[in-house]
């Protein structure tokens, strides 16, 4: 991997954010309860997820969510949304290893994220969660923290690659971009059919790069008319 120093700085620093969690101590049981957790919110809503639903589904008795999770449905969803975001981040980190120039970067990190959001129902549900806790703030007030400092290392990510392929991305052109791959799910009709899944991901890559262009044709503009 031969990379820019100012990406290599944006992709060591998300990568040295997701070391932070040591998953190893993740017991099965633990695990199981998680990913059940996040199953139902996506499909029967969040609020319907009730402790005793959890313990149902997860074929545990209630007593044992709370001996896995003593804080209960408040530590539940916590540690639900930093698993789903870690393995997010380390698919990505996968991905944009394997590349050897900024474009292959961008490429990587955009298809990577179309894909992971497309085939991963949960994926809309931690977006959805995010975008509540905005209105309702339900999260714990140092996880909030966590998720907008995680936030930040993903746009990261973007705007770096992008001002290293010669584009000068505003906030606001980055933040587009990232919203385009959050609704994936929605502007694509996957059935589930492989090719349909790459279709997608090099539909939401042209996408992006057309953000990019566009953006960079009225910032151009607008330096010229104000003389810079």
């Amino acid at each position: 991997m031969s990379l820019p120093p100012r990406v290599m700085t944006a992709r060591n620093l998300f990568k040295q954010h997701l070391d932070q969690r040591d998953w190893s101590d993740l017991t099965p049981g633990r695990r199981r309860i998680l990913e059940v957790f996040l199953k139902l919110a996506t499909y029967e809503g969040y609020s319907a997820v009730t402790m005793r639903l959890l313990a149902k589904e997860a074929n545990v008795k209630a007593s044992s969510i709370y001996f896995h999770f003593p804080e209960g449905r408040s530590e539940i969803v916590a540690e639900s949304l930093r698993w789903h975001y870690s393995n997010w981040g380390y698919a990505v980190l996968e991905a944009i290893d394997k590349t050897n120039s900024v474009d292959e970067f961008w490429d990587a990190l955009v298809v990577t994220a179309a894909k992971r959001q497309i085939s991963h129902p949960a994926s809309d549900l931690w977006d959805l969660l995010v975008r509540m806790d905005r209105i309702g703030g339900f999260l714990e007030i140092e996880f909030r923290h966590e998720i907008d400092h995680w936030l930040d290392l993903c746009a990261g990510l973007f705007e770096t690659a992008a001002e290293e392929m010669g584009y000068l991305p505003s906030k606001r052109t980055v933040r587009a971009i990232m919203a385009l791959l959050d609704a994936a799910s929605t502007w694509c009709e996957w059935s589930g059919d492989p090719a349909e899944l790459e279709a997608c991901a090099d539909q939401a890559v042209l996408l992006s790069r057309t953000i990019l262009t566009s953006q960079e044709k009225i910032a151009r503009a607008a330096r010229i008319c104000s003389g810079g």
